[in-house]
Order: C-alpha cells, then sequence, then structure tokens
C-alpha cells in the first residue's frame, strides 16, 4: 500500500513538473521588407515539430512549450526561414525577410486572409493606391479594366449614376447579375435606390462610399472561392477592406485635386442651311434659308465644360494595444449637362484595440451624405440632351417677347435645364464592431455585427415655365426610402501546424435582416412657379407607400489542408435558408472544393531555375441566387375599391414549389512565375452551368392570372482568362495585362419559347443563343432604283413579315480587357491605363431618329448628306420621305441591322504623371511626403462605333437590355490637377 501511495506521489510530481516546465511564448511576425504584420507563418518548435501553430490575421501568435524547447522555426512561402533561441523568452518578434526578389501576398478571402500562392480558386486582388490620384465618385469605376473575368461599363456619364459589373458573364435573367459587395466584411446594399425614373441614370448606392478609404478589394470568381457565400454568390463576390491604423506615430496625409470635365464626341448634326435643304428635299418645297434664319446649336445650349474637385485629409496611427485610422473627404463634382451634378461630404473611422493576449476588439463606421442633382434623360421627351441632339436648328431658345419659345416638335431644353428641380439627397451610415477571442492556443473565436443603412429623398418640380409643367400648372414628385440592413457573423477559427501538415477550420453562423419602408407622392396644379414643395400643390393625382422584409440565415464551413506548401486542399459549404420560398425550399446547401499542386516545390524542379513558381488549381462549387421579389411563392391579395367600397382582391397565386437559381461552376487555371516572379503569368478556363432560372411563365387566362413565378430555364457561360505581369525593370518600369473571353448561351426555356421584343433594341432571349442578342430585318442595302433600303426575305414567301426578322447582333464582346503601364523614374511616376472590349455589337437606336429622313421630326446626322437622291445613285443612306416602301410597306427606319454597329473600343482610360519631391525638400518643409500630379480620364477612345459613347447603355444597370445607345448622357473626358501632403 505505501509503495503504491509513492508511485502515486512520485507520478503526480512528474507531471506537475512536466507542467510546471511549460509556457507560453507569444510575439509578432512581420515582414522585413515593408514592417507589415503577417498573417499564416507557420511557428514550430523545431525539437518537436508536431508543436506549432500560425499566426492570425494581425501577425500574432501564441505557442506553448515544454521548458527543453530550445528553438523556434518560422517559415512562410517565398519568405526565409528563420530559427530562434527561445533561452528563458517568453516573447519573441520576428521580421521575416524575402525570399525572392518580390514578396509574397497576403490576398482577403470570405472570412479570412490567405498567402496569395497558397490559393486554389480564382481570386483577383487590387490595389486601389492609384485611384489618389483618379478622383472618382464610384468603387466599380476604379476597377475597371485591372482585373480578368470582370466586365465593368459606365453604363452613363451622370455623376454619382450607376454602373454595371459582370463577373464571368450572366447567369440569370430576372434574378439580378450583379456581385455580392461585402465591406470589412458585412454584405451592403447596393444597386438603384430612386423610385423616380430617370432612364438609365441611376442611384447607385455604391456612390456613396468614398473610394479613398478603400485599402484592396479582392474578387471572388470562381464558386470554389464565393461558394462560403452561398445564395448571394452566383454573380460573384467583392471583398473591400478599408483602410486601418498602424502601431506607429501619427501620420496626417492631406489631398487636394482640381479638375474639368468635357464631352469627347459631340454629334454632327444638320445645321439651319442644310436643314432646310434637306426640308424641300423631303416635301417638294422651296424653302429659302434666308440671312436671318435661326441657327441654334442646341447643343451648346445644354452643355458645359464642368468642373471636378476632391478634398481628403485622413490620420493613422496608434501603438502595440491600440490603432486608428480616421478620414474626412468632399467629392464634388459638376456634369457636363448643365445642371447636373454629384456631391458627396463622407467621414470614417476605424479602430482596432488589443485588450490583452486572448482579446481584440474594434469598430470601423463610416458616414456620407451625397446630393445628386439629375435631368431628365433618355427616353423621355423632356431630357435635355436628348431633345438638343432632336430639336431642329431653326427653333430659336427665346421668341420676340423674350420668353422660351416652346413652338418646336419637343420641348425647349433650355427652361427645363435651369427652372426644373430634381435632386436626390441620401444620407448613409455603414458600420461594423467584431471582437475576436482566443480561446486556446490556434482557436479563436470572432464576432462580427454590423449595420447598413441608407435613406434617400427625391424631390423633383417642373414649373409651368416647362413644356411639362405647363401641362398641369407645374407638376412635383416626392419620394422617400429608408433601407437598412442587419448582419451578424460568428466564426470559430482553428490554426495548427503539424510539422509539415498545415489546417485551418472555419465554422460559422450568419444572419441578416433586410428592410425598406419606401412611400412616394405626386402633385399638380402649383400656384406660382416658385412654390415648387407639394403643400402648395391644389391636386394630389398619386401617392402610395410600401414595406419590404427580408431575411437570411446560414451555417458554414471551411477546411484547409497543405503539406509542405506544396499540395493544398480547400473544402466548404454553406446552407442557407430565404425567406423568399417556401418551407419546401426555403434551405438549400452550396458546397464547393479547390485544390492546388505547387509543381515547382518538388524536387525534380529544383535544377529549373529561371521558374520560380509553378501551380495548377482546380475547382467545383456551387452557388445560388434568390434576389427576386419578395413572398413570390405564396399567395398574394391587394386592396381594392368597389364602388367605394374598400376591399381586397388576389394578385398572385401560389408556387410552394419555387426554388433557388443554382450555379454549377467548375474551373480549372495555371500559375507561373519567371526569373524570380519578375513575370508572372495566371491563365484559367471556366464553365458556368446555371439551372432553375427564375422567371415568370404564362398561365391560361381560366386561372384568372396572367402568370407564375416559377423555376423554368437554364444558362451557361465558359470563358478564358489570361493575366500577364511583369517587372520588366525593376523598380523602374512594370505592365499588367489581362484578357478575357466569355461565351453566353441560353439552354432552356419554358416549352422552348423565346422572349422577344425586349427594350428598344428589339432584344430576344432563345434557346442555343445569347441571351438578349438583336433581333430584326437584315439591312441589305438601299436600292439605287428607288432609294428604299432592301431587306433580306429570310423564308422566301416573296413577302416582308414578322417572320423574316432574324439575329442580327450580339451585344456581348468576344474579349475584354486592360493593359496597365507603371513607370518609376527618379522622382517622376508615370501610370498608363488602356482599357478595351472587342467583338460587342451596340444598337444605335439614336440613329433610327437622327437618321429617319422623314418619318419623325428630329434633326438629322450629317450623315444623311450622303442620302439617295437620283436614280442610280450608289449609298447606304436612304432617300427622305414620309412613306414606307410601297412594296413592303416598311419604313425605312424600322428596327434592323442598318442601326447595328460594331461597338469595340481601345480606351486610355487614365493617365497620371506625378512627382515627389526629395527627402531635402521635405525636411525644409517639415513634411514626410509631397507628390503633385496630372492626371486625364478618357483621354483617348479608338473606335469605329458613330455614338456619342461605346460604352454606354439607356437602361443602365439592367439584367436584360444591354448595348442599346439611346440619347444617353456619354462618359465624360477628365483633367485633374492634384497635391498629396504627408505630415
Amino acid at each position: 500500500m505505501v509503495k503504491k501511495l509513492l508511485l502515486l506521489l512520485m507520478l503526480f510530481s512528474v507531471l506537475a513538473s512536466a507542467y510546471a516546465q511549460k509556457r507560453t511564448i507569444t510575439g509578432t511576425v512581420t515582414d522585413k521588407g515593408t514592417n507589415e504584420t503577417m498573417p499564416g507563418v507557420t511557428v514550430i518548435v523545431k525539437s518537436n515539430p508536431s508543436n506549432g501553430t500560425i499566426t492570425g490575421p494581425d501577425g500574432t501568435y501564441s505557442l506553448e512549450v515544454s521548458e527543453n524547447a530550445k528553438f523556434l522555426v518560422f517559415s512562410f512561402v517565398g519568405m526565409q526561414k528563420v530559427e530562434k533561441a527561445i533561452g528563458d523568452q517568453t516573447k519573441i518578434d520576428v521580421a521575416l525577410a524575402s525570399d525572392t526578389e518580390s514578396l509574397d501576398e497576403v490576398v482577403v478571402v470570405g472570412y479570412g486572409t490567405e498567402s496569395k500562392r497558397l490559393l486554389t480558386s480564382s481570386i483577383s486582388d487590387v490595389s486601389l493606391r492609384e485611384i489618389e490620384e483618379v478622383p472618382t465618385a464610384n468603387i466599380d469605376e476604379a476597377l475597371q479594366g485591372k482585373t480578368a473575368g470582370v466586365r465593368i461599363n459606365s453604363n452613363s456619364g451622370t455623376p454619382g449614376g450607376g454602373i454595371s459589373v459582370r463577373v464571368r458573364g450572366m447567369s440569370s435573367i430576372s434574378a439580378g447579375n450583379s456581385p455580392l459587395y461585402v465591406v470589412d466584411g458585412i454584405p451592403i446594399i447596393t444597386g438603384d435606390q430612386g423610385q423616380v425614373g430617370f432612364s438609365g441614370q441611376n442611384i447607385d448606392a455604391l456612390s456613396s462610399i468614398n473610394p479613398s478609404d478603400i485599402e484592396s478589394i479582392s474578387i471572388l470568381k470562381d464558386a470554389s472561392a464565393a461558394a462560403i457565400y452561398g445564395a448571394r454568390a452566383t454573380n460573384g463576390v467583392v471583398l473591400i477592406t478599408t483602410k486601418q491604423g498602424k502601431a506607429q506615430k501619427t501620420k496626417i496625409n492631406a489631398r487636394a485635386s482640381f479638375g474639368i470635365e468635357q464631352m469627347w464626341n459631340k454629334p454632327d448634326l444638320l445645321n439651319s442651311e442644310q436643314w432646310l435643304e434637306y426640308q424641300n428635299d423631303l416635301t417638294g418645297n422651296n424653302i429659302n434659308p434666308g440671312i436671318d434664319t435661326t441657327n441654334t446649336d442646341w447643343i451648346d445650349e445644354v452643355t458645359q465644360i464642368a468642373p471636378i474637385s476632391n478634398y481628403e485629409v485622413s490620420a493613422a496611427g496608434g501603438n502595440d494595444k491600440t490603432k486608428y485610422f480616421l478620414s474626412g473627404s468632399y467629392f464634388t463634382r459638376k456634369g457636363i449637362v448643365k445642371s447636373t451634378a454629384f456631391d458627396r461630404l463622407s467621414g470614417r473611422l476605424n479602430l482596432d484595440h488589443r485588450f490583452n493576449d486572448k482579446l481584440n476588439f474594434g469598430a470601423n463606421i463610416s458616414l456620407s451624405g451625397s446630393e445628386n442633382n439629375r435631368v431628365e434623360g433618355d427616353q423621355s421627351l423632356h431630357a435635355p440632351l436628348a431633345v438638343a441632339i432632336s430639336l431642329p436648328p431653326t427653333y430659336p431658345v427665346y421668341n420676340s417677347n423674350g420668353e422660351y419659345d416652346q413652338s418646336g416638335p419637343y420641348a425647349n431644353p433650355v427652361p427645363i435645364i435651369e427652372d426644373a428641380v430634381n435632386k436626390a439627397n441620401a444620407f448613409r451610415t455603414l458600420g461594423n464592431a467584431f471582437m475576436e477571442y482566443k480561446i486556446i492556443d490556434g482557436l479563436k473565436f470572432k464576432t462580427n455585427w454590423g449595420y447598413d443603412f441608407y435613406m434617400l429623398n427625391e424631390h423633383s418640380y417642373d414649373p409651368p415655365t416647362t413644356r411639362q409643367g405647363n401641362q398641369t400648372n407645374g407638376m412635383g414628385f416626392e419620394t422617400f426610402s429608408r433601407s437598412s440592413n442587419f448582419t451578424s457573423n460568428n466564426t470559430l477559427n482553428y490554426i495548427k501546424a503539424f510539422g509539415e501538415h498545415n489546417i485551418n477550420l472555419l465554422g460559422g453562423y450568419s444572419f441578416e435582416k433586410y428592410n425598406r419602408v419606401s412611400s412616394f407622392i405626386k402633385g399638380v396644379e402649383f400656384p406660382h412657379e416658385y412654390l415648387e414643395y407639394l403643400e402648395s400643390a391644389a391636386t394630389i393625382q398619386d401617392a402610395y407607400a410600401s414595406v419590404n422584409e427580408t431575411g437570411t440565415n446560414s451555417y458554414f464551413g471551411r477546411f484547409k489542408y497543405n503539406y509542405q506548401y506544396k499540395y493544398i486542399l480547400a473544402l466548404t459549404g454553406r446552407y442557407d435558408g430565404s425567406s423568399r420560398f417556401s418551407d419546401n425550399y426555403r434551405y438549400g446547401f452550396f458546397p464547393g472544393a479547390s485544390v492546388a499542386w505547387r509543381i515547382s516545390e518538388e524536387a525534380f524542379m529544383e535544377d529549373i531555375d529561371f521558374l520560380s513558381e509553378l501551380k495548377l488549381k482546380g475547382g467545383f462549387g456551387i452557388t445560388g441566387n434568390d434576389r427576386i421579389g419578395s413572398f413570390r411563392s405564396l399567395s398574394l391579395y391587394t386592396a381594392a375599391n368597389y364602388a367605394g367600397v374598400a376591399g381586397i382582391m388576389p394578385v398572385q397565386i401560389a408556387n410552394p414549389d419555387l426554388k433557388w437559381e443554382t450555379t454549377y461552376q467548375s474551373d480549372i487555371g495555371l500559375t507561373a512565375g519567371f526569373l524570380d516572379d519578375k513575370i508572372t503569368v495566371d491563365i484559367s478556363y471556366y464553365l458556368k452551368k446555371t439551372k432553375d432560372l427564375l422567371l415568370d411563365r404564362p398561365l391560361p387566362p381560366s386561372s384568372g392570372f396572367t402568370v407564375l413565378s416559377d423555376n423554368i430555364g437554364e444558362m451557361e457561360n465558359q470563358g478564358v482568362e489570361l493575366t500577364i505581369n511583369a517587372n520588366i525593370i525593376e523598380d523602374i518600369w512594370s505592365v499588367n495585362f489581362n484578357i478575357s473571353h466569355n461565351k453566353n448561351k441560353v439552354t432552356k426555356l419554358y416549352n422552348g419559347q423565346p422572349i422577344e421584343d425586349i427594350g428598344r433594341g428589339n432584344q430576344r432571349i432563345a434557346e442555343g443563343e445569347p441571351i438578349s442578342h438583336f433581333y430584326g430585318y437584315n439591312a441589305l442595302g438601299v436600292d439605287p432604283s428607288t432609294g428604299y433600303m432592301v431587306f433580306e426575305d429570310v423564308n422566301n414567301d416573296g413577302q416582308l413579315t414578322d417572320a423574316d426578322r432574324t439575329i442580327i447582333g450580339d451585344p456581348h464582346p468576344d474579349f475584354i480587357g486592360g493593359f496597365t503601364n507603371t513607370v518609376n523614374y527618379k522622382n517622376f511616376e508615370l501610370n498608363v491605363l488602356f482599357q478595351f472590349s472587342y467583338g460587342n455589337d451596340i444598337f444605335n437606336a439614336t440613329r433610327i431618329y437622327t437618321e429617319s429622313l422623314g418619318v419623325s421630326g428630329d434633326n438629322q446626322s450629317t450623315n444623311i448628306l450622303d442620302r439617295w437622291q437620283n436614280v442610280g445613285d450608289q449609298t447606304d443612306v436612304p432617300l427622305a420621305t414620309t412613306t414606307p416602301n410601297p412594296v413592303t410597306k416598311i419604313y425605312n427606319n424600322v428596327e434592323s441591322s442598318r442601326f447595328i454597329e460594331d461597338g469595340s473600343y481601345l480606351r486610355l482610360k487614365n493617365l497620371s504623371l506625378g512627382y515627389k519631391f526629395d527627402q531635402q525638400v521635405l525636411d525644409k518643409l517639415g513634411l514626410n511626403s509631397l507628390k503633385v500630379y496630372f492626371s486625364a480620364k478618357n483621354l483617348l477612345t479608338f473606335t469605329k462605333y458613330s455614338g456619342l459613347d461605346p460604352e454606354v447603355n439607356y437602361a443602365g444597370n439592367d439584367d436584360v437590355v444591354m448595348g442599346v445607345e439611346f440619347f444617353t448622357y456619354p462618359s465624360v473626358r477628365t483633367f485633374t490637377f492634384g497635391i498629396n501632403i504627408g505630415i
């Protein structure tokens, strides 16, 4: 018994001694070249490789070691391995040096970061440092031409207007094609929030965010990367990381820029003499222009050279415990169309506090207010630019008594600009608070709570001095909308190194609650032109109010494993529930898997010195889409007026089997680095197949309803992407080139029935064809004997009918891309970005009117000077006539291939030249940095397109109407001078 007790005492003594001999080592790992903290660094005990950990997102680590442990080993891909003696230390900080000339980058991925070399998925990362020299109102605009597989179009030159972004093509017809935007881990409100229609001149919620507050952007392009966001990731995910403070003495940066914008392409229209000659030809009259004939240049009357300016100040600093970033900015931009403008005032505060070795918390918050002054556009007969193009020059701005002349076929645009009021005031609060707690070594819990609040008020008034306001003695609108999105993400993350085995486990739960309240009211009959608010309206013509709430909740996880940094596996999954579907299909599971083999790390590659990196990667994933109207699966009722008695009536039939659109995407790619990564090449091929498209299918009239929301279509996209980065002359000249090809095809529709006559381009959706191809008559040219257009008789039945319409164009480009050159020589910096689109068609719907040759009363393009006038004339412009072809009964300006044009273009998107003052000057001035620069945007455009701009689209960010210009507000050319000061 005594022996047993002695043995137990000895055992407890040994265990206690062993426990007492253990201690915890903590520290921070930084990059020696940049002093930035390094996440993902492996830290192991040299004598016991199974005892290890990985540094967290802030570069810190904590590792429990035994007393007899002598050395710690720090390793990271692309960095030199470091051994540190432990001794009696409990805190060991390490700075790793680059193993090559170029530093290995860390890329933001869903709910974390990853070494760029260890990526298994297609993720593009963009640093936005260069936007400091190209002031812009919109985040998306700063991304144009910078990443493969992402097509970005400035649909309108309207200040603060919307931009369309398509990641690897279009995956939906009615449920949205824009990517999900996530700022500092929180999904945000995006899209057009306005209620007063201005034909493509959207009020984009993204314009309320200051691009200069952004540190970096990652775009998750393939499903294996995006599946971690599940139901909202079909169209890709844009992860935005804002600037954070650093452990340093406070640094203050101030920036100011001033510039002008101008119309880069003015339309060539007839002057009065040419117009009257054309009218003589059209009517057979003989009108003498005369000396005193009015010759108004309506374009000059409504456009201007407009100023643009931007002012910013920021401060960043902190210590080992607390770090902060604080910024404020004022951006103002006038439009080239008079009375259009966008002004934004914004501020941001980002805080991060380390309470102790286990607890870290912080908050990011931004506030912004903006005012958007617009004028009607595109499709409206009261749009200044549209009527300036359309009004013949023979009409004056003012009549003989000094009042606005309204005798023309369209409204005089000058009083619309000077007297009409169209203001949209937006206020946004976007913020999140987070806490991260280290439970044990390698295991951390993080909770992140975010709130996005967006409020918009639109005020519109047309006084009697405008033609539209004169019809009702004044007309006014007032709208209000309030949108909020409340989000919570909660994750457990376990990171551990077991010798040469590294694992990263993530599990989490999130939920979102979206709420939108909106109201609209319209009044007419105002007693005086200066009384513009609805309290003065004698009659309220229309009013409504509505509320909409939706919600999602999700469970997600990710497993990452790599062996020797050579063989890498990533598995993700997300289980999403959406209030938009019934209980039958409310939840969907969206998995993803990807692998990578770093061939360059194999022993047989050691003697291939010129090849610094070679990685083969591939993946597959499933993502979803629920972006349809709320409660489409339910029976819905609305209020009705039955002879003055309130009641209800059904408006929607239930479909409890309505479910998610689902996209299946596979991806394979190769990444190579040459000459110590002086040249890197990344090429990828992908195939996306979307099933269960959410569409309305027709119902028999006997049902009492016309349509039912259902899953009745399929679509696919396949494409290739290529990115090349080259450091041609070290620290002097670097180049980035990207090009991508995407082919879209609709593979299934309800009963094979095409969807036709979409928008002004007569676009069509049909099986076996790209979405929204142009469909109309094929114009064969002008008959020299009659002057009428000749159209193809497709079915050879001797007559022209709808059956002879055919595919006449495709708005999708064959290739898109960008080419950036960055040159640093002594104190000078030059950055040149070319952006291009090749192979896409544009339907120039403006020409239907400006080359109508008699069907309308519009002013005409100078192209009609080459019109057919005599028998035997060889030309592609028909005769001037108000009648259709007497044989075919078809007008010359019918929607046809006559108005299809090649929309390819090469654009010098950005050019900036800066000068950094050297240290001697800075020391005298007491500054840390000083830079002056000049930048130009849209400086040159090379295109065969005859319209105002090859990039615009009259329908804005529409899902199916694309590639159509119709009197659209064009992109602008901008020249800017600026100064950046660091204190």
